[in-house]
């Protein structure tokens, strides 16, 4: 039985850890727009096993945008100003034929910053 609550405590309450192994700390957030752009590939001619060149969508790595948002600290709430939606022109440009879009379902479309200057999705060097 303690066996499952230490299970269940470490389950729902962990300690984030950032890449030097210290307590996690987030210094702001930010808005992340999803960028998908047309790249060469392949499709199917409807024949077979037969494939034809093509351009096919691809996400690209999320692009940060408008303001940074502080963190005000664990358990508390942030509002902000920045509408992104009625703001579309705030949106980063995307590549010629690209597209951008805040939400987007590829991703998060926030982010967060630590302590260090890392941002969400990079990894740990």
């Amino acid at each position: 039985m303690l066996m499952v609550l230490l299970l269940a405590a470490w389950v729902w309450d962990r300690v984030l850890l950032d890449c030097s192994g210290s307590q996690e700390t987030i210094t702001n957030y930010y808005f992340q727009a999803s960028i998908l752009t047309q790249v060469p590939g392949t499709c199917s001619t409807g024949q077979g096993n037969q494939t034809m060149p093509c351009l096919v969508w691809s996400a690209l790595p999320p692009v940060p945008f408008g303001p940074n948002i502080g963190d005000p600290g664990t358990g508390t709430s942030v509002s902000t100003w920045f509408d992104p939606v009625a703001t579309p022109q705030a949106l980063p440009e995307p590549p010629v034929g690209g597209l951008a879009a805040w939400p987007w379902p590829t991703g998060n479309p926030v982010g967060a910053i630590d302590r260090g200057g890392n941002r969400t999705g990079q990894t740990c060097h």
